[in-house]
């Protein structure tokens, strides 16, 4: 089965967080003895809130590694892998101010697979392609394929990329079945899981008032069909003071129509998942945890609760990462539609090692281990089959190992 690569959950609310830590970075703050937040130096890469000045800006990453992948009743292999750090993606950010505090600006964000060339979607900008006003006083619109409403991407240490990231992967219920991959398919016909990127999307993200900050999203159905009418809609609020942020949000996903019985026709399936996280960061540790709902409102669909805990140790040239990430649920379904046991434990651990600002050298090791019917997936590598068919054996233990190099530019 070649490697696979799908839509999975990050929990984020990425521009709350970036308002949220970056008010709390002004020069009033700055003059202060406080030390600066890890999570600060890593947000001041991102091009919309780099201290350029106005116009276009071109950015991107490139990064590559090796990957030697074990699973259990199957060979060991090794393979070159793109994004094993950071995915590689190549964009275009813009800005102008309008004067009164008011700045226009657009994105655009291509990703990419370096080790083939390949753009990674049919979509050119998959990653994100919008337009949008930014005021200090009256908040941000943005409108297009952005990031969702949703945890901060630092819930996950290892940034929720498509590769070594147990988040990823357990956390989006990446399934193998006989059909071949999707979300959170032991939950019932057209169970969704938290988007990433929401395209046809408007955004709303208020200013930071008193540690407090919150951001809300709508998006149309993306096919352009008459159902679902809403693709996602959702918001989350967030808090903080000092060296805590604290965050609570609901995001509601729409399938595509999906045949639930024989007897009914085919109908879109609404999946609520409300999310609570947690990040400490001082400067030299940050600690940060989450818990995650998924609960599909269809009679007979089951659910599935994600709790998570992360940790980074920045050490001068060295930076250390930790992850779990634990899965259970409740009515779960095999394919023949009888209620089994299915969980599973993720475990990611991580160094870099910089040797600039822009460049860096990395290794990964993590693992996924499913019980009971439990049949997901780490990095993309297909769990064996069993005698004689084309499902995935359960109970299966899948360990990568990943070294590699990126570069920002």
């Amino acid at each position: 089965m070649p490697r696979t690569s799908i839509a999975l959950p990050r929990p984020v609310l990425l521009s709350t967080l970036l308002c949220t830590l970056l008010a709390s970075l002004a020069p009033a703050a700055l003059a202060q003895t406080q030390p600066v937040p890890y999570l600060m130096t890593q947000i001041a890469q991102l091009p919309e809130f780099s201290r350029g000045g106005d116009g276009v800006r071109i950015y991107g990453t490139v990064d590559m590694g090796g990957m030697y992948s074990t699973t259990d009743n199957a060979s060991g292999r090794w393979q070159l892998q793109s994004g094993g750090d950071y995915t590689s993606k190549l964009g275009f950010y813009a800005s102008e101010d309008l004067g009164g505090g008011v700045k226009a600006e657009i994105k655009l964000e291509a990703g990419f697979n370096a080790d083939t060339g390949v753009q990674q979607a049919n979509a050119l900008f998959n990653r994100e392609s919008w337009i949008g006003l930014r005021s200090a006083t009256l908040g941000t619109v943005r409108l297009g394929n952005q990031i969702n409403a949703m945890l901060p991407l630092y819930i996950d240490p290892f940034l929720l990329v498509s590769t070594n990231s147990a988040y990823t992967w357990v956390g989006g219920g990446a399934m193998q079945s006989a059909r071949g991959v999707g979300a959170n398919t032991d939950l019932g016909p057209g169970a969704g899981t938290i988007p990433v990127r929401v395209p046809k999307s408007i955004t709303y993200a208020t200013p930071r008032f008193k540690g407090l900050s919150a951001q809300a999203i709508l998006a149309t159905n993306p096919t352009g069909g008459r159902e679902p009418k809403f693709g996602v809609r959702g918001g989350t609020l967030g808090w903080n003071a000092g060296p805590v942020y604290l965050a609570a949000s609901l995001t509601q996903s729409w399938s595509s129509p999906v045949v639930v019985a024989s007897t009914l026709p085919a109908q879109p399936v609404r999946t609520d998942m409300p999310a609570v996280g947690a990040i400490f960061d001082n400067g030299q540790l940050v600690l940060s945890t989450s818990y995650v709902r998924i609960k599909p409102r269809l009679a007979q669909s089951g659910e599935a609760e994600l709790t998570t805990l992360g940790v980074i140790l920045p050490r001068g040239r060295l930076t250390y990462r930790g992850s779990a990430v634990h899965r259970d649920t409740e009515g779960a379904r095999d394919g023949a539609g009888r209620l089994v046991e299915s969980s599973a434990l993720g475990l990611m651990f991580g160094a870099d090692y910089a040797l600039s600002r822009r460049t860096s050298l990395y290794a990964r090791a993590g693992s996924v281990r499913n019980f009971g019917a439990s049949t997901i997936m780490l990095n993309g590598i297909a769990l064996p089959f069993q005698p004689g068919s084309t499902a995935p054996q359960t109970g299966i233990e899948t360990r990568t190992a990943s070294v590699g190099m990126f570069h920002h530019f």
